[in-house]
């Protein structure tokens, strides 16, 4: 295990400014500074020649502690988009993970990155899936992982976090939770393996690296889709997506961004769309509570923006129905999962999908496992 020589820095997704390698869990100093919360991007040397180019995606941590993650099936689903007026659609069923959600493709470059800091413990807010993955990849390690969770964090997550050895510890609210893992991180050493701040920033750019792969996986299973649909909350999938893009147009691969729309239980992204501005409150109740919260960021902002895709609201009706459909074709999804596939209909409204588009749903967990 040792960090990829060809990661030479860091670059701010709002100021641009250049940063040294390293470990930025609240992003930008700068940006943070003024008030404005900003992830940063890593860079990677730019000498891509022609081999280079059909290499694999270039991650943070080389060798990285691993529990099998990645690689998991994009199904086709014909008579669905059939149905949906689509041209053809994909399921991306990233159940088919380790723990059971995507979370595990970041869980293996955050903790791996964790341990080669010298961390022995890592410090995380989570809604379940998050939890549970950075337990388990924590126990592979052998470092502590400290999960700050809300009461009603679904007893199957519970329980499994502490199987791998978590330590928990619930709030009342998503909010109550980020004072806990910063204090855990700012003041006794442990590594951030979620957000912490409010406004929020995302979690750490290593762990969001991993999320890379997908694109490639897709790609070479599905060819090149027009529209990809994803369920999201601070928007660490949606721009871990686009940033794995991204790395295939710019090598040549592809010529030119599938168009990336992020599905949430209510207006957060709209809103923020409207002023540009990342850092409002817009807080409601869901039972869509793996995309839950109030908070969205800048990263999820640009994903959208510069792949030209948008946000899309999804009630919990609209979601229950769309995972019974999938339930029809033998595929379990949580209920944030299924939000994706009820999506379509608002984005076929809005003119974005037609006959001839090409869709990748992003079913993040089947919700049944911890």
């Amino acid at each position: 295990m040792q960090m990829n020589p060809r990661l030479t820095s860091m670059r701010c997704i709002r100021c641009a400014t250049l940063w040294p390698a390293g470990d930025y869990p609240e992003g930008c100093p700068a940006c943070l500074a003024a008030g404005h919360p900003a992830t940063l991007e890593c860079q990677y040397d730019a000498n891509v020649d022609a081999t280079a180019r059909d290499e694999a995606m270039p991650l943070p941590v080389l060798s990285a502690v691993t529990l099998g993650e990645g690689s998991t099936p994009c199904v086709s689903a014909p008579e669905l988009a059939r149905e949906e007026g689509v041209g053809a659609l994909w399921l991306k069923c990233e159940s088919a993970n380790p723990t059971g959600s995507h979370k595990d493709r970041m869980s293996a470059q955050l903790v791996s990155r964790a341990r080669l800091a010298g961390a022995t413990r890592v410090a995380a807010a989570s809604s379940g899936n998050a939890g549970v993955s950075l337990a388990a990849y924590c126990a592979a390690a052998g470092l502590q992982a400290d999960i700050a969770i809300t009461r009603n964090c679904p007893p199957l997550q519970r329980e499994a976090m502490e199987r791998f050895g978590a330590r928990l510890r619930a709030f009342e609210d998503s909010l109550g939770r980020w004072p806990y893992v910063a204090d855990l991180c700012r003041n006794h050493g442990a590594f951030a393996g979620t957000n912490y701040l409010n406004p929020p920033v995302g979690t750490h750019p290593y762990g969001v690296e991993g999320y890379k792969p997908i694109a490639q996986e897709i790609l070479d299973e599905c060819g090149l889709p027009t529209d990809i649909i994803v369920p999201t909350a601070r928007g660490d999938l949606l721009w871990g997506i686009f940033l794995g893009w991204q790395h295939l147009l710019q090598t040549g691969r592809i010529a030119r961004l599938p168009r990336l729309h992020a599905v949430e239980p209510y207006a957060r992204l709209s809103r923020a769309l409207e002023t540009g501005d990342a850092r409002g409150q817009w807080e409601s109740a869901t039972q869509q509570y793996s995309i839950a919260g109030g908070t969205c960021t800048l990263q999820a902002l640009e994903a959208l923006s510069r792949s030209g895709g948008m946000p899309v609201e999804t009630s919990d009706a609209q979601a229950v129905e769309a995972r019974q459909r999938l339930e029809r074709m033998g595929l379990g999804a949580e209920l944030s999962s299924a939000a994706a596939l009820a999506a379509m209909a608002r984005l076929r409204r809005a003119g974005r999908l037609d006959a001839e588009s090409n869709v990748v749903l992003m079913l993040t967990s089947d919700g049944r496992r911890g």
